[in-house]
C-alpha cells in the first residue's frame, strides 16, 4: 500500500527556473539545496533548519553533492571548472578552480563517487580524470543536436543513465549501463509518435532491466524495455497506462520510487493547480493523490530518502510518502468513484454478475451466504454491505461509508463484526475503532473472571480486552498510524495501553489472536513504539505518577528482552552444535567460540 503523507515547506525559493538541484549529504536526513546561480544551502529535514551554506561570485551550472570518497563537496561553475570544499567553507571564491578544456553538462552522484558528465555526452568518474583534466579529450557520444537533460538510476553498482538529445523537430534518447567495465557504450532510441508530442520521461529499473517511461500528449504512458543493440530503436514499447487526474497539456514529471511505484506530478484536468500522485505498475491503479493550489510549469522532482521534493509556487515541499507492503485487497475497487463526487448528469455502470460453477456440488444455500468476495457476511452488516459491495467498492472506501454510522450506534457486537469481516482497514479507522473500544461503558461487555489477572482495571471487562487483542493484530503503517492516534487517545487511554503492553510481555501475559509468543512480542513492541511516538510530547510535559509508572514499566520489560536476547547470542553456537549432531552431522573438535557459525569437516 502507498500512500503521500501530508507536505510542509523546507525553503522558500528565489526562483524555480534557477534551482539547479537537490542531492543527499553525509549526515542522514540533510539535504543540500542548490537555490540558484551563487548560493547552496544545507537543510536538515526533519526540523527544516539552515544547517549551513555557501556562497560564490561565479555562478553554479551543476548541483551540489558531496562525495563520500573525497569526502567533500563538489559543484561545477561556468560549466569549465570544478571546485572542491568542506563544511567550514562559507565563501568558495578563493577556492582552488579545477578547469577542464572542455565543457560540462552536469554531475551526479553514485555510490557516494562524483560522475562528470560533458556536454558531448560522455561521461567519467570525476577521480579518474581529475589529474589528467588538461590533456584529457571526452568521447563525443552526441554527434548532432543538445542534450535537454539528464536522467539516472543508481541501482547497486550499477548506474542506468539516459540522455535527452533534441536535434530540430526530431528527439532521441541515449542511454547506457554504466559499470567498470562499459564506459560510454551508449544506444539510441528515436522518441516518435504521430500526431502527439513527448511531455513527460523517466528511467524505470526493474529485475536490473532498465526501461524507459514516456508521457505523451494524448495522455498515454508508454513503457520499453531497453535492450543492446547495434542499430537505433524507434518505437516507444507497449501501453502502460491512459492518465485520467493529470492534464497532458503541460509538462508531466515522473520519478520512480522503487520497482512497484512510481510518482507522477503535473497539471489538475481542470488546470486549476496541480496533481501529485503514486502509480501502481504491477496492478496499474492509482494508489495516493495529493491535489496543490499551484502548478508550477518548471517544476522538477527528486526523490530524497522516503520524502518526494518539489517547487510550488515560491516554495520548496518536502512530501513525505511510505510504500508499505501491497495488499490485494486494497487495490480492489480503488479505482471506482466515489458517488457523492460525482456529478448529476453523469453516471457510471458499476452493476456485474457473479458466476458461479460450483453451484450444484456447494449448495444453493451455501452460495445464498457468501457476498461477491467469497467471505460470509455477517447477519448485522448485511443490510449495510449489500449497496456497496454491489458496487465493486474496496473495503476502506465502504468503511468510510458505513463505519461512522456504526460508531455512532455504539453498538459492540457490529464493531466486533466490522473487525472479523475487514481485512484492510485503514490506520484512521483503526484508531477511531479503539478510541470507541476503549471509551465504551463497561457495562457493555461481558465479564469472564478466569481472564482478568493482572490486566489494567480500565480495560476490564474481558471482553473489552479480546476486542482490544483483536485490534492490535491488524497490520497499520507506523507513519499513517501516528496523526491519528495523537488526535484520537487522550493520555489516560494511551497510559492504559502501555500498562497492558507491559502485562503481555511479563510471563503472566497470553498471546495475541492467531499469533504465537514471538510474533505477539513483535507485534506488542511495535505498538508501543507507535503509542509512545504518538503522545511523547504528553508524556514529557506531565507530572502524573501514574504515567511515569507506566513508562518505567514499560521500559523494564522491554529492557528484559533485549537481555534475554543478548543471553541467546551468546549460546546460540551452543545450540547450532546440539541441533546439527541430532540430525547426525559431525564438527571438528575444538573449543565453541562465541561467534554464531560452525565448521563442518567432511571426509572424502
Amino acid at each position: 500500500m502507498a500512500k503521500l503523507l501530508s507536505y510542509y515547506s523546507l525553503c522558500p525559493l528565489i526562483d524555480t527556473k534557477n534551482l539547479l538541484g537537490i542531492s543527499e549529504d553525509l549526515e542522514k536526513g540533510a539535504v543540500i539545496v542548490t537555490l540558484g546561480k551563487n548560493i547552496a544551502i544545507k537543510y536538515r529535514l526533519s526540523d527544516q533548519k539552515q544547517v549551513c551554506s555557501w556562497r560564490s561570485k561565479e555562478k553554479f551550472s551543476s548541483p551540489v553533492v558531496f562525495d563520500k570518497k573525497l569526502e567533500k563537496y563538489v559543484a561545477v561553475f561556468n560549466q569549465n571548472f570544478v571546485r572542491i570544499w568542506t563544511d567550514e567553507d562559507e565563501t568558495l571564491d578563493k577556492i582552488k578552480k579545477y578547469k577542464f578544456n572542455h565543457p560540462i553538462y552536469t554531475i551526479l552522484e553514485h555510490n557516494g563517487e562524483t560522475f562528470v558528465v560533458f556536454q558531448s555526452g560522455s561521461v567519467y568518474s570525476l577521480n579518474d580524470i581529475l589529474e589528467s583534466r588538461k590533456s584529457f579529450t571526452p568521447v563525443l557520444i552526441v554527434d548532432g543536436g543538445e542534450i535537454c537533460d539528464v536522467v539516472y538510476k543508481s541501482v547497486d553498482e550499477d548506474l542506468y543513465l539516459g540522455l535527452l538529445v533534441s536535434d530540430k523537430d526530431s528527439i532521441t534518447f541515449y542511454w547506457t549501463v554504466y559499470t567498470h567495465y562499459s564506459k560510454n557504450s551508449f544506444y539510441k532510441n528515436k522518441l516518435l509518435v504521430s500526431n502527439v508530442t513527448l511531455k513527460g520521461y523517466s528511467l524505470y529499473v526493474m529485475n536490473k532491466k532498465v526501461h524507459l517511461l514516456t508521457v505523451w500528449s494524448d495522455c498515454k504512458i508508454y513503457i520499453k524495455e531497453l535492450i543492446q543493440f547495434d542499430k537505433e530503436l524507434s518505437d516507444v514499447g507497449e501501453l502502460l497506462t491512459v492518465l485520467e487526474n493529470i492534464s497532458p497539456q503541460h509538462l508531466v514529471k515522473v520519478l520512480t520510487l522503487d520497482e512497484r511505484y512510481i510518482a507522477i506530478y503535473g497539471s489538475d484536468p481542470n488546470e486549476e493547480g496541480a496533481v501529485l500522485l503514486i502509480y501502481n505498475t504491477q496492478f496499474k491503479v492509482t494508489q495516493s493523490r495529493q491535489l496543490h493550489k499551484l502548478y508550477t510549469k518548471e517544476a522538477k522532482i527528486w526523490k530524497m530518502f522516503n520524502t518526494i521534493m518539489l517547487p510550488v509556487g515560491q516554495n520548496l515541499i518536502v512530501v513525505p510518502f511510505c510504500l508499505d507492503s501491497e495488499q490485494l485487497v486494497a487495490l480492489v475497487g480503488s479505482h471506482k468513484p466515489l458517488p457523492n463526487k460525482i456529478d448529476s448528469d453523469v453516471a457510471f455502470v458499476t452493476d456485474f454478475e457473479v458466476a458461479n460453477w460450483m453451484e450444484e456440488l456447494e449448495g444453493e444455500k451455501r452460495n445464498e451466504q457468501k457476498s461477491t468476495k467469497g467471505k460470509l457476511v455477517p447477519k448485522s452488516l448485511k443490510h449495510k454491505l449489500e449497496e456497496h459491495m454491489h458496487e465493486g467498492l474496496a473495503e476502506a472506501v465502504i468503511l468510510d461509508q458505513i463505519l461512522p454510522e456504526i460508531l455512532e450506534e455504539g453498538t459492540v457486537e457490529l464493531v466486533k463484526d466490522v473487525l472479523k469481516f475487514f481485512t484492510d482497514i485503514p490506520e484512521k479507522h483503526l484508531a477511531k475503532i479503539l478510541h470507541f473500544v476503549l471509551s465504551c461503558n463497561k457495562r457493555k461487555f461481558k465479564e469472564d473472571p478466569e481472564f482478568s489477572k493482572n490486566i489494567p482495571i480500565e480495560l476490564l471487562p474481558s471482553e473489552r480486552v479480546k476486542l482490544v487483542d483483536t485490534i492490535l493484530i491488524n497490520n497499520f503503517n507506523d507513519n499513517l498510524l501516528l496523526p491519528y492516534l495523537r488526535s484520537e487517545l487522550n493520555i489516560d487511554q494511551a497510559t492504559t495501553l502501555l500498562q497492558y503492553f507491559t502485562h503481555l510481555l511479563s510471563e503472566e501475559g497470553h498471546n495475541l489472536p492467531a499469533l504465537n509468543a514471538l510474533k505477539t512480542e513483535k507485534c506488542v513492541i511495535k505498538w508501543i513504539s507507535v503509542i509512545i511516538d504518538a503522545n511523547y510530547q504528553k508524556f514529557a510535559l506531565t507530572k502524573d505518577e501514574k504515567v511515569e509508572k507506566a513508562l518505567t514499566n514499560c521500559w523494564d520489560a522491554v529492557s528484559e528482552h533485549l537481555e534475554v536476547i543478548d543471553s541467546l547470542q551468546t549460546v546460540m553456537p551452543v545450540l547450532t552444535r546440539i541441533d546439527a549432531e541430532a540430525k547426525g552431522k559431525g564438527f571438528a573438535s575444538g573449543g565453541l567460540g562465541s561467534s554464531a557459525y560452525v565448521i563442518e569437516q567432511i571426509s572424502l
